[in-house]
């Protein structure tokens, strides 16, 4: 399996989402991600798994805090 990492601007991109909001998640430790040094990750099937429990227990907004 390969694995699809993402940097910030990116995954925001996928998410459509800002990167301050992405940021936001990141420190609330509400998204999976890892950092490399200083710099923050994402795993692609990672975020999918977690907006699919996010989806099938909060509903649609799950993403604004």
């Amino acid at each position: 399996m390969v694995k699809e990492i993402c940097d910030i601007k990116k995954i925001s991109e996928y998410l459509n989402v800002s990167e301050s909001q992405i940021r936001k998640l990141v420190r609330a430790k509400m998204i999976p991600f890892f950092r490399i040094g200083n710099r923050l990750k994402f795993d692609v099937n990672e975020v999918n798994k977690w907006i699919e429990n996010k989806t099938q227990s909060e509903g649609k907004n799950f993403l604004f805090l």
